[in-house]
């Protein structure tokens, strides 16, 4: 029954409907707008701000050395490095001496004792912590411990290699390796995709740190080879150190040295390790949020000490600088739009007050005839829903429809997860405020009185 008389109030009072109606569509529209605003510049920063967001620095480390090595060897895992320092937890990645399925320019280069190398091993906390945009496939896993086989992702300038496909590490830098072993490409990531690689370095001092891209970083993708590419091969593999131990492990026991490389000498030297790394590239070295100054300043001195990098930051100086420019010019837009905001929900709320002054008359009417207050309140108030319902469908279906004819394109409009609730509690404070205002106004008063109020 009180939604029949609430229909029977939008009837009675069409013009007075529609401008509560325009209103609140107003209302939707100055929220959903500036919430996907802010959500477009968030969206980047989104994946990786559990990563970002913690005590400690963040490197882009060339390579490393063992302080207490005569002959400066080469840190080749991060636990090696966190040992060199206190309390402190490193993710890296990896540059490992392997060369996938050598083109005729790889094979004529080492034989002037030129090697190259297009493999790339991440610790879990990475695999975990970003995943790039794939064309097709699925991204690494933390759990692997496959040991016959290395599980590779690819990134190509052409579609060389598919999902599926298994190809083989002919060699390495140090040894020509007997057995070939299989590389299974799980996955291909979308060439304009934003990978965690080497970072492009273009001063960028926020979040964006983190990030290489393919395409904006090469002129012309048909262009790239192994010669002269500075930061791309056309081909890069990348699996994970876990899966490259494994398969480290296991062929290493299989294999006699004899087996492993047609120059025994030169196996020898390498203490049957098949696959050489290094910690290369963009590191994470974090800390409890609780250690100490003293902690925190000695890891970074000792980074500087036995690292060689291209910049060296603290995180919470890139936080800081990321939502600064997240922020950017927001800050200007948003007194305005709550302003407007504000605006419009006292309008909206100040028509649905005079409708439910006007009506005093008929309501006292309804109360004499047996209904409630409390009745007759709920009518009011349900009134006011089907208004505000009305505008959200009806400002969903305009924002979609702009959408699918292209209306938004090339602007920050989106509707999201975050745009609706927003838009929901929006309903909420229009409902409450509307209901506690025609409250006041009957709150004490009797049917006669109320009865005397209406217009």
């Amino acid at each position: 029954m009180i939604w029949k008389y609430a229909v029977r109030e939008c009837k009675a009072h069409v013009m007075m409907s529609v401008l509560c109606l325009v209103q609140a569509m107003l209302l939707f529209a100055i929220v959903v707008g500036m919430l996907s605003i802010f959500m477009v510049r968030y969206a980047g920063y989104r994946p990786v701000r559990k990563l970002v967001e913690r005590k400690g620095f963040i490197c882009m480390l060339d390579s490393s050395y063992h302080m207490d090595s005569e002959n400066g060897m080469m840190v080749q895992s991060s636990q090696a490095y966190e040992a060199m320092l206190k309390d402190a937890h490193v993710e890296g990645q990896y540059s490992v001496d392997a060369f996938v399925e050598e083109p005729q320019e790889i094979t004529d280069a080492r034989k002037r004792n030129s090697y190259y190398k297009n493999v790339w091993a991440y610790d879990d906390a990475w695999i975990s912590g970003y995943q790039p945009a794939l064309k097709s496939g699925k991204w690494l896993q933390t759990d692997s411990t496959e040991g016959e086989y290395l599980e590779a992702v690819v990134l190509q300038n052409k579609d060389q290699y598919k999902t599926g496909d298994v190809v083989y590490v002919d060699t390495n830098s140090t040894t020509e390796l007997q057995t070939k072993i299989p590389v299974k490409i799980i996955g291909v990531i979308d060439p304009a995709a934003d990978i965690i690689y080497r970072s492009n370095n273009n001063g960028s001092v926020d979040y964006q740190i983190l990030f290489s891209n393919m395409v904006k970083q090469t002129d012309d993708l048909s262009k790239l080879d192994y010669m002269e590419s500075e930061a791309f091969n056309p081909v890069e593999f990348f699996i994970s150190k876990k899966n490259l131990d494994c398969v480290q492990e296991a062929y290493a026991d299989k294999e006699s040295e004899k087996n492993l490389s047609k120059n025994y000498e030169n196996v020898l030297k390498t203490k049957k390790q098949i696959f050489t790394t290094i910690l290369s590239g963009v590191t994470l070295i974090t800390m409890d949020r609780n250690c100490s100054e003293s902690v925190y300043q000695y890891n970074k001195n000792k980074v500087a000490q036995i690292s060689r990098f291209g910049f060296l930051h603290d995180l919470d100086y890139i936080r800081k600088n990321t939502w600064q420019n997240i922020m950017a010019d927001l800050s200007e837009l948003i007194p305005v739009g709550i302003g407007m905001v504000l605006f419009t929900m006292i309008s909206f709320v100040t028509l649905s007050t005079l409708m439910y002054q006007k009506n005093m008359r008929k309501y006292s009417i309804y109360y004499v005839q047996g209904l409630t207050w409390g009745k007759i309140f709920r009518i009011h108030v349900s009134y006011i829903f089907m208004i505000v319902l009305a505008a959200l469908l009806l400002g969903i279906l305009v924002i979609l429809a702009a959408g699918h004819f292209g209306i938004w394109s090339g602007l920050a409009v989106q509707l999201g997860v975050v745009q609706m609730i927003g838009c929901l509690l929006v309903v909420v404070l229009l409902l409450a405020s509307s209901a506690l205002m025609c409250l006041s106004m009957v709150k004490g008063s009797s049917a006669r009185e109320q009865y005397g109020k209406g217009i």
